[in-house]
């Protein structure tokens, strides 16, 4: 019996056998394992008819076992990508043009140890980038130093510092604790202040501009202002005429997988189906982490799985990605369910999983898409800035990212998310970017603001059941795609009936 190369992980091979050579000629892809049983065992000619007559995008052992042993639950059938015929698209007539920001990147620069003075080093980079960022805000009130404080006694003077706690006064007020490079105060938010109206979006280890006066051994403080971006910024637009579509959370190997809608995106990319002008204008396709279900993320998780092993999921997406024009390019970074350290900032995949000619970036990342500055982030702190925070929602993820931004950093609330302490604080919004994509909470949701658009991607994976447990309610296969000429932002719903 031949043998299935090594290079070849999933049975993408000539085929011996005639059956064998049917299902392959029907485009339908066998994971090695359904391969070799399928080779070695004698199966009746109904079993390859139902191979057959089934939809999917792939076949997995798993699949053939039901199919041996319950034959009336039969797996769904891979559907062959059609490309119209007739298609010309746009997007196929001109070279890609995109660049990596390098330094925003944390892959090949990893150097942490996880000693105490990691940690200092990583707080003390946080706390002088975004305070330079403070220090940019017009203000009529000179700047000091916790340190310098006491020679200020009455005058108002701005206190740039982070919050390392915050708790109600019997008075009603709010008492803050502070830090900066050279010391700590105590700053109070009396009741009748705009600053105590804030006060309930303020967060440990925020960092924040405080304006008020030093009384004793309490700073007064009346305003508080975050780093924020600026005020007067248009949307930007670029001159080409073309498209950029965002995923995330797909989840290949889930068995939530959503496997007929990814189908028919495939198809749209293709031009087989649906707004065929916009899908000739798709020049580049961003997923910004969870590309599959990985393995042990969860108690229990086995059981949620169609494809157990890690390196099979990621063939999974690299068959998914060989589907898609050659001339549209693809973007990936990790997320928590990825094949790399849980903590951030994470490097991207290594070529030992993704193969498939996917450009490889970190979470977080900036890339420059002709022009367009994006900022790449799963969004994992979202499930800590969200309970954290009043009036924040799974529902509208926006708004969550919304305060990551004023906030100028992607993972404000240190010990809630798992952080490496790297010296450079790679989760520092330093420059003011053109868009933020960000997935992890299934739901798509997007917001301009400031000349800078928020979307979230929603994801291809369909209700888990910790998601009924938490209430949570995604919205699935529904795809944001940009048109980078005009700034609108459409989105498709690839569910079906």
């Amino acid at each position: 019996m031949p043998q299935v190369p090594n290079e070849a992980k999933i049975a993408d091979v000539e085929f011996v056998l005639a059956d064998l050579k049917a299902i392959y000629e029907k485009n339908i892809r066998l994971t090695p394992e359904a391969f070799e049983f399928l080779e070695k065992n004698e199966i009746d000619q109904d079993v390859y008819e139902k191979i057959l007559a089934t939809e999917g995008l792939f076949f997995t052992k798993e699949m053939l076992d039901v199919l041996l042993s319950r034959q009336d639950k039969i797996p769904t059938r891979p559907v062959t990508v059609a490309r119209a015929l007739a298609f010309r698209p746009e997007a196929k007539e001109f070279s890609p043009s995109f660049k990596l920001i390098g330094r925003s990147d944390i892959t090949g620069k990893s150097n942490c140890t996880g000693k105490i003075e990691d940690f200092v080093a990583h707080f003390r980079n946080r706390f002088e980038r975004v305070s330079a960022i403070l220090r940019r805000r017009i203000s009529e009130h000179g700047i000091a130093t916790t340190k310098q404080l006491k020679s200020t006694q009455g005058s108002k003077v701005r206190l740039i510092a982070m919050v390392t706690d915050k708790r109600a006064t019997k008075k009603g007020n709010v008492l803050l604790t502070v830090e900066d490079c050279e010391g700590s105060a105590k700053v109070v938010l009396p009741r009748e202040t705009e600053a105590y109206k804030l006060s309930g979006k303020i967060l440990n280890d925020d960092i924040i501009a405080f304006d008020g006066k030093n009384a004793d051994e309490l700073f007064i403080c009346d305003t508080v202002t975050w780093p924020e971006i600026p005020f007067a910024r248009e949307q930007k637009k670029t001159e080409r005429d073309f498209a950029i579509v965002y995923l995330s959370d797909l989840h290949f190997g889930s068995r939530k997988f959503l496997e007929k809608p990814f189908q028919r995106f495939l198809n749209w990319l293709n031009g087989s189906e649906g707004n065929e002008e916009l899908a000739g204008k798709v020049k580049y396709i961003i997923v910004c982490g969870d590309l599959v279900d990985g393995i042990g993320i969860y108690p229990e998780q086995e059981k949620d799985l169609i494809v157990k092993d890690i390196y099979k999921q990621y063939e999974m997406f690299d068959l998914a990605m060989e589907k898609i024009p050659d001339y549209i390019t693809v973007i990936a970074a990790p997320g928590n369910h990825d094949a790399v350290r849980r903590a951030e900032p994470q490097p991207a995949l290594g070529e030992d999983l993704v193969k498939s000619n996917v450009v490889r970036v970190g979470n977080p990342s900036n890339v420059e898409i002709e022009g367009l500055k994006h900022l790449l982030y799963h969004g994992t702190s979202l499930d800590s800035v969200i309970p954290a925070m009043g009036g924040l929602s799974y529902e509208k993820p926006e708004e969550a990212m919304l305060e990551l931004l004023r906030r100028r950093h992607l993972s404000p609330i240190y010990g809630d998310s798992l952080i490496v302490p790297e010296e450079r604080d790679y989760l520092v919004i330093e420059e003011e970017p053109d868009i933020i994509h960000m997935g992890h909470v299934h739901k798509n949701g997007y917001m301009l603001y400031r000349g800078t658009l928020l979307l979230n991607s929603g994801t291809f994976q369909d209700r888990t059941d910790f998601q009924v447990r938490m209430g949570h309610h995604p919205t699935p296969a529904i795809v944001p795609i940009l048109e980078a000429k005009t700034g609108k932002l459409s989105h498709i719903n690839f569910m079906g009936e």
